[in-house]
């Protein structure tokens, strides 16, 4: 929680797919004022079998697109959603380029969706309550990470160096 879900019609590079990787996640955690590790990105190619049967107006199509999943009940504005999918698209351009209609992110789609999310073990608050939770649950976050929980060690770790966080 978020999902990001990008139906790629084109191959990327392993670079391309971390550069969009690490963009999302990073706006994503500091935009949101949120932990890293409840960001979610994942690639399907659907260039290929039975991904690849897509229509757009009603003729056999491929193209990149992406699908993203948030929370619901979150009270983003309608402008606020805009920026979010205009963001995303300026990301997938600093990575992956839009010279031709074939390279091109040609959809960004943003559902608020999600009731509820747990992660890790943990129930996930609602957007604009992580700085809290994530103060709550510190003594955990340091129990599971020295147990080696990679998930608890990057919010320990984040824990560190974002104020937002900090007791």
């Amino acid at each position: 929680m978020p999902m990001y879900h990008f139906e790629l019609a084109i191959k990327l590079t392993q670079t391309q797919k971390l550069a969009l990787v690490r963009k999302i996640t990073d706006w994503h955690a500091t935009t949101f004022r949120s932990p890293r590790f409840i960001v979610n990105v994942r690639f399907i190619d659907v260039s290929q079998g039975l991904l690849a049967d897509s229509y757009i107006g009603g003729a056999q199509r491929q193209i990149n697109r992406l699908f993203v999943s948030l929370r619901s009940g979150a009270g983003r504005s309608q402008e606020q959603l805009e920026g979010m999918a205009d963001k995303l698209e300026g990301f997938w351009n600093e990575a992956v380029g839009k010279e031709s209609i074939a390279q091109q992110l040609r959809g960004v789609f943003i559902m608020g969706e999600l009731d509820v999310a747990k992660e890790a073990g943990f129930h996930l608050p609602l957007p604009g309550r992580f700085e809290q939770w994530v103060k709550d649950n510190t003594d955990e976050f340091h129990r599971l990470a020295e147990e080696g929980d990679p998930d608890a060690a990057q919010v320990v770790e984040e824990m560190k160096v974002r104020p937002e966080f900090q007791k």
